[in-house]
C-alpha cells in the first residue's frame, strides 16, 4: 500500500505581501489535486521572504505528479513568479496514520470507546492501524487517524478528513469491511461525533 508523503520545499520570495497572497491561493488549488491531504505554509522566523511549505500527500506519486503542476500548469504561473529563488525540494515517508495539517473547513470524527473485558492496548493498535493500511486511507478525503488514550481509561479514534461530509461518508464504509469488523469486535462503542475545523 503507498505510504503517505511529506513534501518539503525551501524558497526566497521578493515581496512577502504579494507572496503571502500567491501562496493562499496556491494552496486552495492544491486542495483540487489528487492525493492532496494538507499545506502547512512557514515563514522565516527572522527574514520574512524566506519561505518553507511542507505539504502531505496520500503517496509518492501523487506528490511527484502535484510537483509537476505545480512547477508547470498555468493555473500556478503566478505563484511560481513570486519566488525569487528556489531552495531545495524534498519528498519523505510518514507513518501510515498519516499526518494531517488541518485546514478552515476539514472534516473530523471522533469516536469514544472502551476496551471489551481481556483486550490489550497492543491488540487494539495492531487491528487500528490494519484497519488504516488495508482500508481507511484509500478512501476519498481521508486525511489522517489517531488513536488517544484517555484518563479514565477510555480511549478516543480521531479521523481527519477534506470535509466533514467525507469523514461521514469513511465512517459508513466501516460497515461490513473485515479489517474494520475486527476492530469494532475489539471496543464497546461510548460515543460518536462529527465536526469540522473551524
Amino acid at each position: 500500500m503507498p505510504k503517505p508523503c511529506l513534501e518539503i520545499v525551501t524558497y526566497k520570495v521578493s515581496s512577502a505581501r504579494d507572496a503571502d497572497h500567491q501562496r493562499e491561493t496556491a494552496a486552495k488549488r492544491a486542495q483540487a489535486l489528487p492525493g492532496f491531504a494538507g499545506w502547512l505554509p512557514l515563514s522565516g522566523g527572522q527574514e520574512h521572504t524566506e519561505r518553507a511549505d511542507v505539504v502531505v500527500w496520500t503517496s509518492r506519486d501523487a506528490a511527484r505528479n502535484a510537483a509537476k503542476a505545480v512547477g508547470s500548469a498555468d493555473a500556478f504561473a503566478p505563484f511560481r513568479a513570486s519566488i525569487a529563488a528556489f531552495g531545495a525540494m524534498g519528498h519523505f515517508t510518514l507513518p501510515g496514520g498519516g499526518l494531517p495539517f488541518m485546514q478552515p473547513g476539514d472534516g473530523v470524527e471522533l469516536g469514544r470507546f472502551r476496551l471489551r473485558p481481556g483486550v490489550t492496548g497492543e491488540a487494539l493498535r495492531a487491528a487500528h492501524a490494519q484497519m488504516i493500511d488495508n482500508h481507511l486511507s484509500r478512501q476519498p478525503g481521508w486525511r489522517g487517524q489517531r488513536l488517544m488514550r484517555l484518563q479514565d481509561g477510555s480511549w478516543l479514534d480521531m479521523a481527519f478528513a477534506q470535509t466533514e461530509a467525507a469523514a461521514q461518508s469513511i465512517c459508513a464504509s466501516w460497515t461490513g469491511n473485515p479489517d474494520c469488523e475486527a476492530f469494532l469486535a475489539l471496543i464497546e462503542p461510548v460515543s460518536m461525533e462529527f465536526g469540522v475545523i473551524a
